[in-house]
């Protein structure tokens, strides 16, 4: 009863959101950033509402935390997934079942700017976007920087940078990010004998 309650009591402000958004009076990431203010349960809730209304894709349980936000409409989203605070999330396809903690960048790549030119500034020089693929079941560490893709099942440790895809399964750390383990588990000799 209370959160139908909060539904009906919550609706009103984020229709009018997703009205002038559909309008053309704000831009995507205008109404992205006004929902990241929203603390609790109820910007829990609208951010869930914004954002099924208005990604490329966005499945069941999406979870955006406090001061976190999508850049750009063109992002997909999976099932069950945790966007943690302070979280930027540029062009990108989220798997089912990802977790991120809290002040993660999911960048469009890494060539944003180009630097080649020194004739004309570096923010003024034109750039390539790409999408992001971050597959299922994957785990990215409280600050951690997203640069390539990652694979299915992976874990990124808190504070990398990840420049490169590796292998699913990969546990990676460092800067550039690097292999320091594998959750996938390696045939025992039981298993090779019997085979």
């Amino acid at each position: 009863m209370a959160r139908t309650l909060a539904r009906i009591l919550l609706a009103p402000p984020a229709l009018a959101l997703l009205g002038l958004y559909r309008c053309g009076w704000i831009e995507f990431v205008t109404g992205s950033r006004l929902l990241a203010l929203v603390p609790g349960a109820a910007g829990r809730w609208w951010r869930r509402v914004w954002y099924r209304r208005t990604l490329a894709g966005c499945g069941d349980d999406l979870e955006v935390d406090w001061m976190a936000a999508f850049r750009t409409p063109r992002a997909k989203v999976g099932h069950r997934v945790f966007v943690g605070t302070f979280c930027w999330i540029g062009w990108a396809e989220i798997g089912d079942d990802v977790m991120m903690g809290g002040h993660v960048t999911v960048l469009s790549g890494g060539r944003h700017h180009d630097f080649e030119r020194l004739d004309v500034p570096m923010r003024q020089q034109p750039g390539e976007l790409e999408r992001i693929a971050i597959g299922a079941d994957v785990w990215i560490g409280n600050g951690a920087i997203v640069l390539a893709d990652v694979a299915p099942g992976t874990v990124v440790g808190a504070g990398a940078v990840v420049n490169r895809t590796f292998d699913p399964h990969a546990i990676l750390a460092g800067i550039p990010a690097r292999v320091i383990g594998s959750r996938a588990k390696p045939p025992s000799t039981a298993d090779a004998t019997n085979a």
